[in-house]
C-alpha cells in the first residue's frame, strides 16, 4: 500500500450525497465520526492511502458537540485536498436525551475546539506573488487576498478574513474545573433516572448532572439549560435522526454497494443505529469497522468499565452489536497497544508547507494530554481512531475473536455496567446468532510504520 501513489483533491460533490460522482469506486468508505484530535489524524491517514475510496464523511456529537465536529471534518479535508468530499450531519445527541454538551475530559484530550485548540488557517499554504502581496494557495489555485472583497466559499466556509491576520485565536478562558473532578457533577443515565426527568434530557458527555442528594428532580426548563451552557459550553439540541443527511447517505451507500461499502465510526454509534432502525433491510449488508469498547482492558470512562464511544450511548451500541451488521471492533484492547511517541511525530514538523506541521502540532497536544492523564501513556498516545481506520484498510493488522456481543444499559445487581461490552449470555449457543469480530491483537509495529509513513507521505505530497 503506497501512499505516494494517491491523489490529493478526491471525493464527490455535496449533491451527490453518499456516492459523490464516484460510481466507478468498488470498495467506497463512509467515515463516521465526532471530529477531533485522533479522528483528525485517522481522516490524514484516509486521505494518504484511499482519498478516492472515501465517498463522505458524516459528523456526529462525542468528543465536541456535531456542529463543531462537522466543521473539523471539513476544515481538515480542506486542509489535505479533499474539498470535493461531503461533510454530512449525523445526529446531535444520544437515542436517550434531547441535547448534548462535550465534557471536561475530552477538552482535555482534544482540546476546547476539538482539534488541539488550533486555528488551521495558520496551516494554509503561504506564499508571496511576484508583486509581493500575501496569497494562498487553496484547492491547487493561488488566491490573491491583497481585497478584502475575496469570499471563496464553494468548497467550505472560506474568506479572506480567515487568512489575512494568519494569526490564532485569543486563548479561550480558563476551564472552570479540572477534567479529573468532572465524575463529582455527573452520574449515570439510567434509565430510570432518565424517566423521572422531565424535558429536556441533556447528555454531558454520556453522563446526566448529578442529582441533588434529597433526590428531588432538579430544574430542566430553560434556567436548566443556562446552567449547563454556563459549566460546559454550548448545548447543542438534538433533531430527527430521520432529518440528518449523514444518516440517510449511510442507508443510501449500504443500499447502493452492499458489503463492498465499509462504514468506520470512530465516534458513538448513533447514526449507525439510526440507519439500522429507520431502514432494518440495510443490516444484514452493512460491513462496519468500529472504535470503541473493551472486552479484555479495563475502560476509559470514570467507572473504569466502559469505553467513551460506548458509554456515550449503550442502546445505539446494542443495537448494533445485536444485529445482523458485520462489525469488527477495535477496541481499548489494542488500541491500548498502539502508542505513537513523540520521536515518531516530530520529524512531521520539518516537511515543507503546513501539513506537517499540523500533525506535528495535534500529536504533541495528544501526547502531552494521554501523558498527563495516565502513567500508562508515558511512551506515547494512544491512537483509537487511526487504528480503526488502518484496520479497515488492512484486515490483517489485527487477530479477531469472533463472540456474541451485548451492551450493558443499567449498572446495578443482576444488571451489569452500563456501556460495558461483555458477552450475551442469551445468545451464546445460539449458532446462528450473529457475532461481532473483537480484535484481540494487533502488529502495532507495522501499524505505527503505516501511520507514519503515510501522514509523511501526504505531508510531503501536499507541499509541492
Amino acid at each position: 500500500m503506497d501512499p505516494q501513489n494517491q491523489t490529493g483533491d478526491t471525493g464527490g460533490t455535496a449533491e451527490a450525497g453518499a456516492a459523490g460522482d464516484s460510481q466507478d469506486i468498488t470498495a467506497p468508505i463512509i467515515l463516521d465520526a465526532d471530529t477531533g484530535t485522533d479522528d483528525a489524524l485517522a481522516i490524514g491517514l484516509l486521505m494518504a492511502y484511499a482519498p478516492e475510496r472515501l465517498v463522505s464523511v458524516v459528523a456526529t456529537y462525542g468528543n465536541v458537540i456535531q456542529s463543531v465536529a462537522q466543521q473539523n471534518a471539513r476544515d481538515v479535508l480542506n486542509l489535505l485536498g479533499g474539498s470535493k468530499i461531503p461533510v454530512l450531519d449525523g445526529c446531535r445527541c444520544p437515542s436517550w436525551a434531547e441535547g448534548f454538551a462535550a465534557d471536561k475530559a475530552c477538552a482535555h484530550f482534544h482540546g476546547d475546539n476539538g482539534i488541539a485548540d488550533l486555528n488551521i488557517d495558520d496551516y494554509a499554504r503561504m506564499e508571496t506573488t511576484a508583486g509581493g502581496t500575501a496569497s494562498v494557495l487553496y484547492n491547487g489555485a493561488v488566491y490573491d487576498f491583497s481585497s478584502n472583497n475575496i469570499d471563496f466559499t464553494a468548497a467550505g466556509t472560506v474568506s479572506a478574513g480567515m487568512f489575512g491576520e494568519n494569526q490564532k485565536e485569543a486563548k479561550k478562558k480558563q476551564r472552570q474545573a479540572s477534567w479529573q473532578d468532572e465524575a463529582l457533577s455527573v452520574q449515570s443515565a439510567q434509565p430510570d433516572v432518565c424517566a423521572k426527568l422531565s424535558s429536556p434530557i441533556i447528555s454531558i458527555g454520556g453522563y446526566l448532572p448529578k442529582q441533588p442528594v434529597d433526590n428531588s428532580v432538579p430544574q430542566r426548563g430553560r434556567n436548566a439549560l443556562g446552567a449547563l451552557a454556563d459549566e460546559y459550553g454550548k448545548v447543542e439540541m438534538g433533531i430527527m435522526p430521520g432529518d440528518t443527511a449523514g444518516v440517510k447517505a449511510i442507508i443510501d451507500g449500504v443500499r447502493q454497494w452492499g458489503k463492498n461499502l465499509t462504514v468506520i465510526s470512530t465516534g458513538p454509534l448513533t447514526d449507525i443505529a439510526a440507519a439500522i432502525a429507520l431502514a432494518p433491510d440495510i443490516a444484514p449488508q452493512l460491513r462496519l469497522v468500529m472504535m470503541g469498547g473493551a472486552l479484555t482492558q479495563q475502560g476509559n470512562c470514570f467507572d473504569m468499565v466502559s469505553e467513551t464511544n460506548i458509554m456515550q450511548d449503550p442502546e445505539s451500541a446494542n443495537l448494533v452489536l445485536r444485529s445482523q451488521a458485520d462489525v469488527t471492533m477495535i477496541g481499548l484492547d489494542v488500541t491500548h497497544r498502539c502508542l505513537l511517541p513523540s520521536e515518531l511525530t516530530e520529524p512531521w514538523s520539518q516537511i515543507d508547507g503546513g501539513v506537517g506541521r499540523f500533525f506535528a502540532d495535534l500529536a504533541s497536544f495528544m501526547i502531552k494530554a494521554n501523558k498527563e492523564a495516565d502513567p500508562a501513556f508515558s511512551v506515547g498516545a494512544p491512537m483509537h481512531d487511526p487504528l480503526a481506520v488502518a484496520a479497515a484498510l488492512d484486515p490483517t493488522l489485527v487477530q479477531t475473536l469472533d463472540i456474541a456481543l451485548r451492551v450493558d444499559l443499567a449498572t446495578g445487581d443482576r444488571q451489569g455496567v452500563r456501556g460495558r461490552t461483555i458477552g450475551d449470555m442469551t445468545r451464546l449457543n445460539d449458532p446462528t446468532a450473529s457475532c461481532t469480530h473483537v480484535a484481540i491483537a494487533v502488529d502495532s509495529m507495522r501499524f505505527l510504520n503505516m501511520f507514519t509513513g503515510g501522514i509523511s507521505a501526504l505531508s510531503q505530497r501536499l507541499a509541492k
